[in-house]
């Protein structure tokens, strides 16, 4: 049978001597893998179709209860070579995929989150928007559709306001006040302002992200709280390889 899908590649892995193993993400069915054989060939036509990033149309052959189909054509709909310009924006659309690619399961068709990470790449492969402020609205968005976003209006104990801040532990679930939590090496406190900006970009559509202004230790108090908060609920996303580079630039 052959079906036709619109994906996004997430990544890709090298097979026998001239093909490749493409795990793209669709909007039709989800996560999608494919072999394409001949693809490294020096006379192949569609070798630059699968970078990471990339938005392509893909036609291939799918064989029932495989979890491996056969690659017949693409061709590109949006490269995002904005991205390719500036090694910051490259690095965190680097993370975009990898992050996405950590936290979905195998034949979970979502057509917003598909539409979410190529929006995404759009913005981070434009120069006037900020890449920062693109990569938190896709972090915390990606956590609200998966179901795991942070409740940052009331402590999780005892529903009290966290209108001056709130912390989070490395076994802590969700943020709680300075009366109920229980202090150790591994908390993080999470200021009231950094909690405002969570809630804002969880409401925002993505239309109005110029509004957020952060001073570079708030971005970092940022940075700490979304992924502290992300391998708890989504343990699959430690030991990113993208994080390291991430960290050379933020940390």
């Amino acid at each position: 049978m052959i079906e036709k899908v619109e994906a996004i590649v997430l990544k890709t892995l090298n097979h026998g001597d001239t093909s490749k193993i493409i795990t793209l993400y669709s909007r039709e069915v989800g996560r999608l893998k494919l072999i394409a054989k001949g693809v490294r060939s020096p006379k192949s036509k569609v070798m630059g179709l699968f970078q990471p990033t990339r938005h392509l149309q893909v036609i291939y052959y799918k064989k029932p209860n495989s979890g491996l189909q056969m690659f017949k054509s693409g061709e590109l709909v949006n490269g995002f070579f904005g991205l390719e310009e500036d090694f910051d924006r490259l690095t965190l659309a680097q993370v975009v995929v990898e992050l996405l690619d950590r936290s979905i399961e195998d034949e979970q068709t979502h057509p917003q989150l598909f539409q979410l990470l190529a929006d995404t790449l759009s913005r981070l492969s434009d120069g006037n928007i900020s890449s920062a402020r693109a990569f938190w609205f896709f972090h915390l968005q990606l956590l609200k559709e998966l179901g795991y976003h942070p409740h940052v209006r009331h402590c999780s104990v005892c529903q009290a306001p966290l209108e001056t801040g709130g912390s989070l532990g490395v076994a802590s679930p969700h943020l709680e006040c300075v009366k109920c939590h229980q202090p150790s090496q591994d908390s993080i406190f999470v200021s009231g302002s950094i909690l405002e900006i969570t809630q804002y970009l969880l409401q925002s559509s993505g239309d109005d992200l110029g509004q957020i202004s952060l001073n570079p230790s708030e971005r970092r108090s940022l940075w700490d709280f979304l992924w502290r908060y992300t391998f708890y609920h989504i343990e699959s996303t430690r030991g990113m390889k993208s994080l390291k580079v991430l960290r050379q630039l933020y940390g």
